[in-house]
């Protein structure tokens, strides 16, 4: 009896540990401890100042021809940095941009785009002045739309208006603006809050390199399958959980909205795409899964070789 006993104790001892065993060697993937969502120290949200510009008009040349609108431009860009706001000096990255090899083809319609993308802005606000004088004077109306840089959400919508007997376009452009501030400032003081509250808005996406031997539907090492294990370690990293599988290709899976913290939740130090990606690499290649990635402002690509 005493030997069965023992032999009913060690048996049980032995099926804890393989099952331990077996819970280790399929865990779940690990959270870093820069995404974790113990929020210690939160940044304010970086925003650039835009002019509007028509279908037909390039965004290169847009303050040059039009005055107004470059007054406009810097009146808001001087509200916030007033503010305290973190800006983004959309006339430094645009000579920035135009001294780039890569911005230097004829792709006007993608020119606005890649410079928002590339500005490393969470949002952008858009100004647009129109200015009409007739005999009982100068009618201005000031238009403010505040977007967030990667979704192209539109946050804050706010239009001003003043109309004297002055030709003086920079005090027309002020007060149009003045009725409109505290009030378009407030709204989007909530967003970037709210950003601050679930992180900052990227786009992830994986694509298979032409001669790899592996799918999304191969299994690993660990007897996971390569889609699964990518899902659960961006469910798992995406700061507070939140991240949107939007489709899984042949040879493509993507992520149209992964939120990552603007703060290092560990070091609270600013965090970006760059660390995240390191992390995804490191955990890939951790499971025999070699990668490459490359950045472009909020967007992030991974290549699996």
């Amino acid at each position: 009896m005493h030997i069965l006993k023992n032999y009913i104790n060690y048996r049980f001892v032995f099926i804890f540990v393989l099952i331990f065993c077996s819970n280790c060697f399929f865990a779940q993937a690990p959270q870093i401890a820069g995404t974790q969502s113990d929020e210690s120290t939160r940044a304010a949200a970086k925003i650039m100042v835009v002019p509007y510009n028509k279908q037909n008009e390039d965004i290169r040349t847009v303050l040059d021809d039009n005055p107004h609108i470059r007054t406009a431009v810097s009146k808001v860009k001087e509200a916030f940095d007033q503010r305290g706001w973190s800006t983004v000096d959309f006339v430094a990255n645009l000579r920035a941009a135009q001294a780039n090899a890569a911005f230097t083809s004829d792709r006007q319609s993608n020119f606005k785009s890649d410079l928002l993308t590339t500005s490393g802005a969470d949002f952008y606000v858009q100004v647009d002045v129109q200015i009409t004088t007739d005999e009982s004077g100068t009618n201005t109306v000031l238009n403010l739309t505040a977007f967030e840089t990667h979704t192209g959400a539109s946050f804050s919508n706010k239009t001003g208006t003043s109309k004297f007997a002055s030709n003086d376009y920079e005090k027309l452009i002020t007060k149009a603006f003045e009725r409109i501030q505290e009030e378009f400032l407030n709204t989007l003081m909530v967003k970037t809050d709210e950003i601050r509250d679930i992180g900052r808005a990227c786009m992830v996406e994986f694509n298979l390199d032409e001669n790899v031997g592996i799918d999304f539907d191969s299994p690993i090492a660990s007897g996971e399958y390569l889609n699964e294990l990518i899902e659960d370690w961006i469910a798992k990293n995406a700061y507070k959980g939140r991240a949107n599988l939007s489709g899984i290709l042949e040879n493509k899976m993507l992520f149209d909205e992964v939120r990552i913290p603007l703060y290092d939740q560990e070091t609270n130090k600013p965090y970006n795409l760059n660390r995240f990606a390191s992390e995804v690499i490191k955990y890939l290649r951790s499971k025999g899964v070699q990668a490459t990635r490359n950045i472009h402002g909020q967007k992030m690509y991974v290549t699996i070789k």
